[in-house]
């Protein structure tokens, strides 16, 4: 037999506790004293260590006074259920843990609460179908191949702070110059600091590098690719098309004049 005081010491129970469950009854002591100290049985141990089981998996004192009087066959259902409950909690722990993660992104992206973005992120984020890094993967399996699938989920463990400072600078300065004219010097420069950090991104991969652009426009306007919006994708695209096609015109012209000058040095040699 166990005083209080000993059941509290042997199960790490308080006292407190101990007199709340046997007020409502889902503890009772199986006997007392004749001072009316009350005494508990090994039975009675037992009971609360099947209470405390039940309570650290998730069950209420009302659901585990019910367990405790139905059988075992019951007992499987109700944790079968509180299973399928604590399955569904954890899902909205996943999600909400994605949506802390990609608030926080956006206002250290920002520098402020932009609460149209934190509205359209939990829009995204609150979706009862997949969470938002399976979309992610949804748009990987549509555009690319497994190995380059691989790949794309490799840059990730690229994005140090360095690199996010980057990224965040060279976006924030083409959001500035968003009415700029694409072929302006100074948006070819924004064009030219774009690419020079998509090359080291993609290590040079230029097949991987144009279809994961072709993704983005395709979807620029999804809050997924964030930060990376229309507007901005619309800038960049048109003027990275000037530079591109500047530095084919150039190639070109440089081609023409130096089978030109092979000409005249080859009609020199004839003379």
């Amino acid at each position: 037999m166990y005083s209080i005081g000993q059941l509290s010491k042997k199960t790490g129970v308080t006292i407190r506790t101990l007199d709340y469950y046997d007020e409502i009854g889902l503890i009772t002591p199986s006997s007392s004293t004749e001072g009316g100290h009350r005494l508990y049985k090994d039975t009675d141990a037992m009971r609360l260590q099947q209470v405390l089981s039940l309570k650290y998996m998730g069950f209420s004192l009302q659901q585990i006074r019910k367990v405790l009087e139905e059988s075992t066959s019951t007992w499987e259902q109700s944790l079968e259920q509180q299973l399928k409950m604590i399955q569904r909690k954890q899902k909205h722990l996943e999600k909400l843990n994605h949506t802390v993660q990609a608030v926080l992104y956006s206002v250290q992206f920002e520098e402020d609460v932009k609460w149209p973005v934190i509205f359209e992120m939990i829009q995204l984020f609150n979706k009862e179908t997949e969470i938002p890094g399976n979309l992610f993967d949804q748009y990987l399996n549509d555009y690319f191949k497994p190995d380059d699938r691989e790949a794309i989920e490799n840059l990730d463990d690229q994005m140090n702070e360095s690199n996010f400072q980057e990224w965040k600078e060279i976006i924030h300065a083409v959001r500035e110059h968003l009415t700029e004219d694409p072929s302006s010097d100074v948006a070819q420069q924004l064009a030219k600091q774009w690419l020079d950090k998509v090359d080291v991104m993609f290590s040079g991969n230029v097949r991987l590098k144009d279809k994961m652009w072709k993704t983005i426009k395709d979807n620029s306007d999804d809050i997924i690719f964030y930060p990376m919006d229309q507007e901005v994708v619309d800038f960049i695209d048109k003027a990275t098309t000037i530079m591109n096609d500047r530095k084919k015109s150039q190639h070109k012209n440089r081609t023409r004049e130096s089978r030109g000058n092979e000409n005249d040095q080859s009609n020199t040699s004839d003379t």
